[in-house]
């Protein structure tokens, strides 16, 4: 049997290199894009074809125009809701001109199914769980670009484009690199205890988010892909537990032995103060039963850290 096409955009970053090495066990036939802007060529597994470039220039789409793909997984983009706020230009650009330049070419390939990494970010602020169907309150410009592509995506159907919609919580475990402090508040809390013993925490101790370890994604992506009951449908990826920020502090101090100075200062712009969700709709796709616990995620993460 000839081997489907599948094209990754993004895929030298963290949730797209992991997707990757699933993706290639599974006898795919792999492609991807990324400018190496944030993600590393190291992380780019053997055996994916890949085009180092922006994914919205013509140029670099050229190059793969001949390919027939069975589908797109669009990862690619800035995810970062204080980058964002401080270049809103560049946020419109990786995400909202980006999506609609991969839309244009996913219906020109004939492409059989178009996946898009949403975010938590269209929820705004909401003390109660969030569900699919609640009306997307974006609170800063990355969750507003990001509302913004999964409405243009929905009007493609009538294109013919097949999409799923998966809008990622906090996504967090081996493989992401401490070498950031703008975007994943676990690798940024991680990344100041290994390097400096103590935690400088932006915004208040009571901020809620949902946490999902990153085996739990890669689960998620590579059994949605071509599933016809999951086109035309947006689904939240999270974990279906919420913590807030001092209970996580809380069970860092339990896995790392050495003692660690926790000081609060004022939020970043526009962030978001509650963000939890119900995943009873990808579990009952899926039939998924068990996630992995935030503890025993932390307690993988930071072994990995350890060995690097």
């Amino acid at each position: 049997m000839k081997k489907k096409n599948i094209l990754i955009t993004g895929c030298a970053g963290f949730i797209g290199s992991s997707l990757a090495k699933k993706l290639i066990l599974q006898k795919y036939n792999l492609w991807g894009i990324d400018n190496l802007s944030r993600g590393k060529k190291e992380n780019i597994p053997k055996g994916i074809k890949f085009i180092r470039g922006n994914c919205e220039e013509d140029a670099i789409l050229e190059k793969i125009k001949h390919v027939k793909f069975y589908a797109i997984l669009h990862f690619a983009g800035q995810s970062s809701g204080e980058i964002s706020f401080y270049k809103p230009l560049e946020d419109f650009k990786n995400n909202l001109y980006t999506t609609i330049k991969l839309l244009i070419f996913s219906k020109e390939n004939k492409c059989n199914h178009f996946i898009y990494a949403s975010s938590m970010s269209v929820y705004g602020d909401n003390k109660f769980k969030n569900y699919e169907n609640n009306t997307p309150t974006p609170k800063n410009f990355y969750g507003l670009s990001k509302a913004s592509s999964e409405n243009y995506i929905r009007l493609f159907r009538f294109k013919g484009l097949n999409y799923t919609i998966l809008r990622f919580f906090n996504v967090y475990g081996p493989g992401q690199k401490l070498d950031s402090m703008k975007q994943g508040i676990i690798r940024i809390f991680f990344n100041q205890i290994v390097k400096n013993k103590k935690l400088i925490v932006k915004g208040n101790k009571n901020r809620i988010r949902d946490f999902i370890y990153i085996d739990d994604v890669v689960n998620i992506v590579s059994k949605i892909i071509g599933k016809k009951n999951s086109f035309n449908k947006t689904f939240n990826v999270s974990s279906g537990r919420s913590f807030k920020i001092f209970e996580l502090i809380n069970k860092l101090k339990k896995i790392i032995k050495y003692k660690f100075k926790v000081y609060y200062v004022s939020g970043t712009p526009l962030d978001q103060k509650c963000v939890s969700s119900s995943n009873y709709k990808i579990r009952n796709l899926l039939n998924i039963r068990n996630f992995t616990s935030l503890d025993e995620g932390l307690k993988k993460f930071y072994l990995e850290i350890g060995k690097n």
